[in-house]
């Protein structure tokens, strides 16, 4: 057989949605930090089932149940309470910064989030997108029957996330 033979992708394997990026799956981060002046008093971290990006806006499913720290009964606790978590956003700024506002949508809750970070290309069809942002605490108190996720809950949450996206 010859070398310099080449194979045409397959019937239907093309991408149907031009400029649609979806998130590589090994290739991504969410992650919450507590803190209390400044300092770091709790990190953990979520997975993000899919994700995707087209030029303008971003939609993210992430899996509460996911939810890991190093304090083991807090997780369980977490969990519990979380369930699915999306995120909905709109770009707002151009190239090379990126700003998202949107809306995180978990449980029977909506909050208002802004992300801004930074996209940029990372060759072809590919984009690496890193945001950060502050999750306000809630207006009311939740209502939930742990009282340590009511407490946590009453400090804002820093998030971060990271990652890359192909076509």
């Amino acid at each position: 057989m010859p070398t310099d033979t080449r194979f045409l992708p397959a019937a239907g394997s093309l991408d149907a949605e031009p400029g649609v990026h979806r998130l590589r799956p090994d290739r991504r981060v969410l992650e919450l930090t507590l803190r209390l002046l400044g300092i770091p008093l709790l990190r953990g971290r979520l997975t993000v089932r899919r994700a995707e990006f087209v030029p303008g806006s971003l939609t993210a499913e992430i899996d509460g149940g996911s939810f890991r720290t190093r304090v083991p009964l807090l997780s369980a606790m977490v969990t519990r309470e979380l369930g699915t978590v999306w995120f909905t956003g709109e770009e707002s700024a151009e190239q090379p910064s990126a700003e998202f506002a949107g809306r995180l949508d978990f449980g029977d809750s909506t909050r208002d989030l802004v992300l801004g970070g930074e996209l940029r290309a990372a060759g072809e069809g590919r984009v690496i997108l890193w945001l950060r942002g502050t999750l306000p605490p809630p207006r009311r108190p939740l209502r939930t029957v742990s009282r340590i996720v009511r407490l946590l809950a009453r400090r804002p949450i820093h998030l971060e996330f990271a990652g890359e996206f192909v076509r």
